[in-house]
C-alpha cells in the first residue's frame, strides 16, 4: 500500500506542476506594498499595536504583514490552480481536506484508478508535437531565463551572506552586551543607603533608576543603528528586485499573461516567473518584519521597566 500511495503522491504533484499558469496580477505593484522596516524602536512598538489595552501575547508585527503574506499565499494558489478546466477541477479536488481525508481510506484499487485517470490528464496536456509560438512569448521566455541565472547567482552567494549576517548579529549582541556590564558596573559604583538588615543595604532607588534609564538610551541607539543599515540595505534590494523584474512583467502583460502561448508547457514555464516575484516579495517582508520584531521588543522592556516603577 506505500508504494501506491507514494506513486499517486508523486503523480499529483506532477500533475500541479503542469497546473501552473500565470495570473492576471501585476506583482510588480506589490513590492512598494511591503511595509519598510522601522527608523526607530517607538515607530517599531506603535505600529506593532504593542501599546493596546489589556495587550496579551508577545509585542510583534505579525498583524502588520498578515494581510499581504495572505494575499500572497491565495495568489500562489490561484498560480497552481486553473480556472477552469479538468485539471483545475482535479487539483481544487485534491486541495479539499475532505477529500484528503477519503484518500486515507480509499481501497489499492481506488488508488490506482485515481493514479491511472490523472496521468490520463498529464499525457493529454502534453501529448503532440510542440506548437511555435509568437515573437512577443519567446521575448517574455527570455527575460525568465535571465530571471532563473540571477536566481542561480543568489542561490550561490546565499551561504556566505547567510554567515556575514550571523556575523553582523553577533557585534551588534556584543555591542548590547557590553551595555548591560556598563549598567552592571554603573550600579556597583552607587552608594549604599539605608545600611543594615540581611541586604545589608541597597543604592538609592533613584540612582538605579537614572543609570537604567541611561542603559535603555544606548539600547536603543545600538538597535536604531542597525535599524539605519538594514533600511538601507532593505531598500536598495527592493529597487534592485523591481528592476529585475520590469521586463519580465512587462512583456507578461503584452502577452496577456500568458494567453498568447500556444502550449501548456510554455503557460507552465511562464508562471514560474511569478513564482520567483513572490519568494522575492516575501524575503523583504521577512527582513523587515524580523526588524520590527527586534525594535518592538526593546520598546517593550522599556515600557513594562517605566511601568513597574510607577507602582
Amino acid at each position: 500500500m506505500k508504494r501506491s500511495i507514494t506513486a499517486l503522491s508523486l503523480i499529483i504533484l506532477s500533475a500541479a506542476a503542469l497546473c501552473q499558469q500565470p495570473v492576471k496580477i501585476n506583482l510588480l505593484e506589490v513590492f512598494d506594498k511591503v511595509p519598510a522596516p522601522p527608523k526607530t524602536v517607538k515607530e517599531a512598538y506603535d505600529k506593532c499595536g504593542c501599546a493596546t489595552p489589556n495587550r496579551t501575547g508577545d509585542c510583534t508585527a505579525d498583524s502588520l504583514f498578515k494581510g499581504l503574506m495572505d494575499y500572497l499565499a491565495k495568489v500562489q494558489l490561484d498560480i497552481s490552480t486553473p480556472a477552469t478546466g479538468t485539471q483545475g477541477d482535479l487539483m481544487r479536488k485534491m486541495q479539499d481536506p475532505a477529500f484528503q481525508e477519503k484518500m486515507k481510506t480509499m481501497s489499492e484499487d481506488e488508488k490506482m484508478k485515481l493514479a491511472m485517470q490523472i496521468q490520463a490528464e498529464n499525457a493529454a496536456m502534453v501529448s503532440g508535437p510542440m506548437k511555435p509560438e509568437p515573437q512577443a512569448v519567446i521575448a517574455v521566455m527570455i527575460q525568465l531565463g535571465t530571471l532563473n541565472e540571477t536566481n542561480g547567482r543568489s542561490m550561490q552567494n546565499l551561504s556566505s551572506e547567510v554567515q556575514a549576517e550571523a556575523k553582523h548579529k553577533q557585534e551588534v549582541e556584543a555591542k548590547q552586551n557590553s551595555v548591560d556590564e556598563w549598567e552592571t558596573a554603573e550600579i556597583k559604583k552607587l552608594p549604599i543607603i539605608n545600611q543594615g538588615g540581611e541586604s545589608g543595604g541597597e543604592p538609592d532607588p533613584k540612582a538605579v533608576y537614572s543609570v537604567k534609564m541611561n542603559a535603555f538610551k544606548k539600547h536603543f541607539a545600538i538597535v536604531e543603528e542597525d535599524l539605519a543599515r538594514t533600511g538601507k540595505s532593505w531598500e536598495e534590494q527592493r529597487v534592485k528586485s523591481k528592476q529585475l523584474f520590469s521586463p519580465y512583467e512587462q512583456g507578461l502583460e503584452k502577452i496577456h499573461y500568458g494567453d498568447d502561448a500556444k502550449n501548456k508547457m510554455t503557460k507552465t514555464n511562464l508562471s514560474s516567473g511569478q513564482t520567483l516575484m513572490i519568494g522575492s516579495i516575501r524575503n523583504l517582508i521577512g527582513v523587515s518584519q524580523t526588524a520590527y520584531n527586534d525594535a518592538a521588543g526593546w520598546y517593550d522592556r522599556y515600557v513594562l521597566f517605566q511601568k513597574q516603577n510607577q507602582q
